[in-house]
C-alpha cells in the first residue's frame, strides 16, 4: 500500500517544528556552557533532566563547544611529592570537589605535568606517562645511555640530582612542536613528546621522545655559552614554541626551541638567585611569552620578557603582590615558598598548609591544609567529564 502523500502544508509544519527544537537545543547549550568547568557534577546532574539534556550533555560535540568556550581547563588537583624513610611517593590530592578520586602512586616520582598528561619515574629505571582521570599509561623506551646516565646507567642517579651529570623533563602534546594548531583544550589521548635536556660539565645535550613511533631521538648540542651550572629537575614552562628550565643556582633559564630543536641560555635579572621556593617559572597570560615569579620576603614580584623599542628581550617587572592582601595572617608567621605555576595561578606554601593564588582575580585559596613531607607540587589541569575516570580509580 502506498503511504499517503502529506497534507498541504505540513511539511512547512515540519520544518517549522524541526528548527524551533533545534532553536531549544540551542537555546538550552547556552544555559550549559554558563556551569563551571571546576564542577563537573553540575553536569551530570543536568542529564538527569529529562532525555532532551542527557541527550545534549553526552553529546561529543557539546563537550568540546564547551572547552572551547571556557577556554582555560580547570586545575582538578596538585600532584605532591613525598619521601619517606627514603621512599619516594606520589600523591593526588583534590582540588575540585567533583574530581573523581584517583589513587597514589606508591614508588613513583612525578616529573612533569602538562596537557593532562603526567609524566613519572620509578626506581626500576622506568618512565611513564600517564592520565589520572582515565588510568591510562605508556610505558617509554629507555633512555639512551649518554643521555642523563650515570656509568651504571641509573636515571635514579638524575632523578635525584647526582653531580656528574644533571637534567630535566617535560611532558607535553605532540601538536605543540612546530607551532602546531592544537589548542589543548581536549588532547590528553593524542600523541605526546618528552622532552629531556642536560648537560655535563663540558656540553649540553636532549633527546626527545615520540608516543607516535615509541623512540628516542638523540641530539647532541653544545650551547653557545656553557652555563657552569646545574639544571635543577623541577617543572618547566611552556611558553609559545618553546620550553624553559630553571638552573639550580637560578641565575640562568635554559630555553629549548620546539622548532628548530635548539638550546641557549638566559640570564635572570640581577637578585635571582636563591634557593628552592623563591622563584618559579611562569607563562604569561598570552601563552607566548615567558615570566617568573619571585617571593622576596612577604612579597611577590612578578616579572616577565618583553621587547624593547629596538626589537630586543629584556627582563620587566610588572607586578608586585603583598601577601598580607592575600593570604591569611596565620599563614604568614614565616615567609611564604613558591612551589608551583600554572594557567595563571600560584601555588604558595605556607605555615598553613598549600595556597592557591588567581592572578587574575586576586583571590587565595587554601587547597591542602597538611604538607608535612611534601618536596614538590605539580598542579594537574584538565577538563573533565563524568563518566570519563578509569573503573580504577578508587582509593
Amino acid at each position: 500500500m502506498e503511504p499517503s502523500p502529506p497534507r498541504p502544508g505540513s511539511r512547512g509544519r515540519i520544518g517549522k517544528a524541526t528548527h524551533l527544537l533545534w532553536l531549544v537545543d540551542e537555546l538550552i547549550e547556552e544555559v550549559l556552557f554558563r556551569f563551571s568547568p571546576d564542577d563537573p557534577a553540575l553536569l551530570f546532574r543536568a542529564a538527569l533532566v529529562c532525555k532532551r539534556w542527557r541527550r545534549l550533555v553526552s553529546d561529543p560535540g557539546f563537550r568540546r563547544r564547551f572547552r572551547e568556550f571556557h577556554r582555560s581547563p580547570p586545575t582538578l588537583g596538585i600532584l605532591c611529592k613525598t619521601v619517606a624513610a627514603r621512599f619516594t611517593h606520589t600523591r593526588f590530592y583534590r582540588t575540585s570537589p567533583s574530581c573523581p578520586p584517583i589513587r597514589d602512586r606508591r614508588d613513583w616520582d612525578v616529573l612533569d605535568s602538562r596537557h593532562g598528561r603526567v609524566l613519572m619515574a620509578n626506581a626500576l629505571d622506568k618512565l611513564v606517562v600517564w592520565d589520572p582521570i582515565t588510568e591510562d599509561q605508556q610505558e617509554l623506551a629507555p633512555l639512551p645511555r649518554h643521555a642523563g646516565r650515570a656509568p651504571n646507567g641509573s636515571l635514579a642517579a638524575l632523578c635525584a640530582g647526582a653531580f656528574w651529570t644533571n637534567g630535566s623533563l617535560a611532558v607535553l602534546c605532540a601538536g605543540a612542536a612546530g607551532g602546531g594548531s592544537c589548542d589543548h583544550l581536549d588532547c590528553h589521548r593524542n600523541p605526546f613528546l618528552v622532552v629531556f635536556v642536560g648537560n655535563d660539565s663540558e656540553v649540553m645535550f636532549s633527546c626527545v621522545y615520540s608516543s607516535e613511533d615509541g623512540t628516542w631521538r638523540s641530539e647532541p648540542t653544545v650551547a653557545a655559552h656553557h652555563p657552569h651550572d646545574r639544571l635543577e629537575m623541577s617543572s618547566s614552562a611552556f611558553a609559545g614554541n618553546a620550553l624553559y628550565f630553571l638552573f639550580l643556582r637560578r641565575t640562568k633559564i635554559l630555553k629549548y626551541d620546539l622548532g628548530t630543536r635548539e638550546m641557549s641560555v638566559i640570564h635572570l635579572p640581577p637578585g635571582s638567585d636563591g634557593v628552592y621556593g623563591e622563584l618559579a617559572l611562569m607563562t604569561m597570560e598570552d601563552n607566548s611569552s615567558l615570566g617568573f615569579a619571585r617571593r622576596e620576603g612577604y612579597t611577590l614580584n612578578l616579572w616577565s620578557m618583553e621587547a624593547d623599542p629596538n626589537g630586543a628581550m629584556r627582563w620587566t617587572q610588572s607586578r608586585v603582590i603583598e601577601h598580607e592582601t592575600l593570604l591569611p595572617v596565620d599563614a604568614l608567621s614565616i615567609p611564604p615558598y613558591v612551589v608551583a605555576f600554572a594557567e595563571g595561578m600560584i601555588f604558595m606554601k605556607t605555615c598553613d598548609g598549600i595556597f592557591s593564588i588567581d592572578l587574575k582575580s586576586c583571590q587565595s585559596k587554601n587547597v591542602l591544609c597538611n604538607d608535612y613531607g611534601i618536596q614538590k607540587v605539580f598542579p594537574y589541569i584538565s577538563f573533565y567529564a563524568p563518566g570519563e575516570s578509569g573503573a580504577s580509580c578508587a582509593r
